[in-house]
């Protein structure tokens, strides 16, 4: 089994020993150091997992001439983690503002929409309107193309007031029974990286209105959901409402 197949089976510490010989062997190699870093994520190990993520996004930018940044939101999402929320809030403006200037090429299918939600979340976790503004001026702006409708664009349509909650649960998952959404995100790991978006920015938007039971509400019904891997959403959630999983040096994931 090849490493990142251990990590989606959630065989973190043997693709961790995997990645870390690949890395030894090849420091240069953006795809081992991204794949250590990943693991050291799922294990909880934050401060590794932010230092690898950091070396990766720097090969990969290099490689690329300055136009890719990869692994800001998964850096920012850390320093969240970690209690650096104005070091992540900025994190993720260098993000949107690199898409904004078309200084940064390249992003997600949306066209840039997962750093703009996490500027949104950042700006409503620190209180600070301005830069609640700015990302969803960005989010604005980057409905009026055709990718919106691409994952996930239908959640900034949501922020945006033109879409509604069914909708949103209805891209991501076939139905708009959330029940239905869970049971379908079970057996589908895609689905369930999309459902896990859907639950975390419905949560802050309840947050946002106000509602903080309802917020933490949604909040654990995404971190009940197995560890998806890659969707540093999930990483939050659990951050959010509870104990920092990762300060203790426990593993993420160990959900059936």
């Amino acid at each position: 089994m090849k490493p990142w197949e251990m990590i989606l089976a959630h065989r973190f510490e043997e693709a961790a020993k995997i990645y870390r010989e690949k890395v030894h062997d090849s420091p240069e190699d953006p795809g081992p150091v991204g794949g250590l870093a990943t693991a050291m994520l799922c294990l909880g190990r934050l401060t590794e997992a932010l230092e690898y993520f950091r070396k990766a996004n720097a090969i990969e930018n290099r490689e690329l001439r300055g136009q890719s940044e990869p692994y800001l939101e998964k850096i920012g999402g850390i320093l969240w983690i970690l209690g650096r929320r104005l070091e992540a809030l900025q994190t993720f403006k260098r993000k949107v503002d690199g898409i904004g200037d078309g200084s940064i090429k390249y992003s997600d299918n949306a066209g840039g929409i997962s750093p703009g939600l996490l500027l949104w979340f950042a700006s409503i976790g620190t209180g600070d309107q301005s830069v609640t503004a700015h990302s969803l001026k960005y989010l604005t702006k980057l409905a009026k193309k055709s990718r919106i409708h691409y994952w996930p664009g239908p959640i900034a349509l949501f922020l945006l007031g033109k879409s509604s909650i069914d909708e949103v649960l209805s891209a991501a998952c076939g139905t708009p029974d959330f029940q239905q959404c869970n049971s379908i995100a079970t057996g589908d790991l895609l689905k369930r990286r999309q459902l896990v978006n859907a639950l975390f920015y419905l949560a802050v938007r309840a947050r946002d209105l106000g509602d903080e039971d309802k917020c933490r509400e949604l909040l654990s019904q995404c971190r009940e959901l197995r560890n998806p891997v890659l969707e540093i959403e999930w990483y939050l959630s659990d951050s959010e409402i509870g104990p920092v999983a990762a300060g203790k040096g426990s593993e993420w994931g160990v959900k059936s």
